[in-house]
C-alpha cells in the first residue's frame, strides 16, 4: 500500500500534464519569444525562426528568411521598448516534428523617441518544425484586431 500514493501522484501528473512534461515545439518557442521581446533582445527573438521562415506582421508584407526577420525585429526593438507581451486563449498541437499554435496576443510598446504607450491586440497562428534536433518557427502570422467602432452620438 505504500506505493499507491506515489502511483496516484504519477497518474495525476500524467493526466494534468504537469511535473514531468517539458514544453516543446511551438509552446517552447512562444515562451522563448515572449522572454526575448520583454528583454528587448532582437537577436534572441530572431533565433526562434528557421532560416527559411516567413513572418507576417500587421500592416506588413511577408518578411522572408531569418536574415530579413532579424533586421525587422532589430528595427522594431530599436524604435520601441516592449513593456507587455502576452498570449491568451492559446492552443497547441504537436505531432512528430511539426507543431502549431494559435490564439490571441496583447503587446504594449513605448516609443524610444518619446510618446505615449501603444497597445495592440490581435490573433496569431504559427507553424514550427523540428530540424536537426532544434525547433524553430517556419511560419508566423499575426493580425491586429480592428479598431473599436466610434461611439455614436
Amino acid at each position: 500500500m505504500k506505493r499507491l500514493p506515489g502511483i496516484a501522484i504519477l497518474a495525476l501528473s500524467v493526466i494534468t500534464g504537469s511535473a514531468f512534461a517539458a514544453d516543446t515545439g511551438a509552446k517552447a518557442l512562444d515562451i522563448a519569444f515572449i522572454r526575448a521581446m520583454l528583454a528587448n533582445d532582437a537577436a534572441a527573438a530572431a533565433a526562434c525562426y528557421a532560416d527559411d521562415a516567413v513572418l507576417v506582421l500587421p500592416g506588413s508584407p511577408a518578411i522572408k528568411g531569418n536574415k530579413a526577420i532579424t533586421e525587422a525585429l532589430t528595427g522594431f526593438l530599436g524604435a520601441a521598448t516592449v513593456k507587455e507581451f502576452a498570449l491568451s486563449e492559446t492552443r497547441y498541437q504537436t505531432s512528430g516534428n511539426l507543431s502549431t499554435s494559435w490564439g490571441h496576443y496583447r503587446m504594449t510598446t513605448v516609443p524610444k523617441a518619446g510618446g505615449e504607450p501603444k497597445s495592440e491586440t490581435g490573433t496569431f497562428s504559427e507553424v514550427a518544425m523540428k530540424r536537426n534536433g532544434k525547433w524553430a518557427y517556419v511560419s508566423d502570422h499575426a493580425a491586429a484586431d480592428p479598431p473599436a467602432p466610434a461611439a455614436q452620438k
